[in-house]
């Protein structure tokens, strides 16, 4: 749905607010799959709150890192979430030999089998990464594809079930959360991962080089996340090259994202304007490769698809609400990509209070068409950030917001997002919980740890805290 001026509304009209939380974060049991009853407990909760979003993070599988960025496909569902009690329950829902089963893997034959292959063969060699496979099997011929699918079609349909039993219980919950007005917001990382079914089988579309692995990896110099830069694990895409393979790519994404989700959130937005490609050096002597990884990454920027790409996205899915990552440093392409395609942008109050009264992210400056929000995954909670923001930041917020120094910035600053011009507006649930740094979901540029680790508590989903964001919400913001 468009407003008239091009945005893409996807039907999202008027002040509305929601809550992020990973999949991942729902404080699942023994035996307890996330898409079980603690989704639908927490589904009720925004509906008593008075939200109208639900925003998640990427729901694929995922490697040892735990990282929703770095998924094994850019299609399939996390098996980790499926609940095995709604199996048991109804067994004939999850048949294997029933209509629904034929029509799953009809519907989703783009992507499934190869994903299935791609799994078999990964978990047949203890889990090792693509990178590590003989070359007849990472560079397969279609006579070792066809000899692979015979060799491990036990392996493969299992693979397929499991991932019927997902998508079943994700369209369950989906379905439940619209019967409770509550709209799910998707994710959608603009790279794949090397270790990943589509890095294997379409490659195409990829920067290569001659012997089939990555030939630059994507990253960004430094900015506000971090004093170094970034060097991610991820192949870039050909957009000199391979554009309509490139397309074709997202528009099969975008297609399934309008299934699942009933809005979307595109990663690291300004990758469609410009991207930051680090060439990858190789070890000869080992056979093995690796990222140019001196203390600032040494890259260049190249041009992505541009204006091409959001016109694509405005005219093929114009019934998704779509809204663009455009944080960090933006070249002057970048930022007028946004602005001429209409997609609402992201706010974050952690980065307004510079002492910049033109300061982007002050309240102030936050135009309507925008997603305002405390802070994303990337960053510290609320309270986190308050304990260690640098006193001039901290001074700046409790003058901008007129408090004195026994006051709670933290509610007043939860009160500003709501406040705000922007039509939507997102707070990270470890804020409405109070949470300190202990309750971060990811550091950047950091590996193990605490990063994707943090679960709701139990016992979290009071009813004071419903009535206080539902009074918030409503009563005092109009959302």
């Amino acid at each position: 749905m468009s407003n008239g001026s091009g945005v893409n509304t996807g039907g999202h009209t008027g002040r509305k607010a929601g809550i992020l939380l990973a999949v991942s974060s729902l404080p699942t049991g023994d035996g307890e799959g996330a898409l079980g009853a603690k989704s639908r407990e927490f589904v009720d909760f925004l509906a008593s709150s008075g939200q109208g979003y639900w925003q998640i993070l990427p729901i694929g599988p995922v490697g040892k890192t735990l990282s929703p960025y770095q998924s094994r496909s850019a299609f399939a569902g996390n098996p980790t979430f499926i609940d095995p009690a709604a199996i048991h329950k109804n067994p004939r829902r999850y048949s294997r030999k029933g209509a629904f089963y034929s029509k799953f893997l009809a519907e989703n034959a783009a992507w499934v089998y190869d994903y299935a292959l791609f799994e078999a063969i990964r978990s047949s060699r203890k889990g090792s990464p693509l990178s590590s496979w003989p070359d007849e099997i990472r560079n397969p011929s279609s006579k070792t594809l066809a000899k692979l699918r015979r060799d491990y079609e036990t392996d493969i349909a299992e693979i397929l079930y499991e991932q019927f039993c997902f998508f079943v219980q994700w369209n369950e919950l989906k379905r439940y959360a619209n019967l409770k007005k509550i709209d799910i917001i998707g994710d959608l990382p603009i790279y794949i991962y090397e270790d990943s079914a589509e890095f294997w089988l379409r490659r195409r579309m990829f920067d290569v080089d001659e012997t089939g692995r990555p030939a630059s990896l994507a990253g960004v110099p430094p900015d506000g996340f971090s004093k170094s830069g970034q060097i991610w694990d991820n192949p870039v895409y050909d957009w000199a090259k391979r554009k309509k393979e490139v397309f074709a790519f997202w528009r099969e994404r975008l297609t399934q994202a309008a299934r699942l989700y009933n809005g979307v959130r595109i990663d690291h937005f300004r990758g469609f304007a410009d991207y930051f490609a680090i060439p990858v050096c190789r070890k000869e002597e080992e056979g093995a490769t690796r990222p140019n990884r001196s203390p600032l990454p040494r890259g260049e920027w190249r041009p992505g698809p541009g204006k091409k790409f959001t016109d694509m996205v405005r005219e093929d899915f114009p019934g998704l609400f779509v809204f663009a990552e455009d944080l960090g440093e933006l070249s002057a392409e970048a930022r007028a990509l946004v602005a001429d395609s209409g997609l609402p942008g992201m706010k974050v109050l952690q980065f307004a209070f510079t002492g910049n009264p033109d300061n982007p992210y002050l309240p102030h400056n936050i135009q309507k068409n925008s997603v305002c929000c405390t802070g994303t995954h990337d960053n510290d909670t609320l309270a986190g950030w308050l304990r260690s923001a640098p006193k001039k930041e901290r001074d700046y917020a409790m003058a901008y917001l007129g408090l004195s120094q026994n006051a709670d910035i933290h509610g007043a600053m939860l009160a500003q997002v709501l406040a705000s011009r922007a039509d939507t507006a997102i707070i990270p649930f470890q804020d409405w919980l109070g949470l300190g740094s202990e309750a971060r979901l990811n550091k950047p540029s950091t590996v193990g740890g605490r990063n994707w680790k943090w679960r709701i508590p139990e016992g979290a989903l009071t009813i004071g805290l419903a009535s206080r964001i539902l009074y918030m919400t409503k009563k005092l913001y109009n959302r």
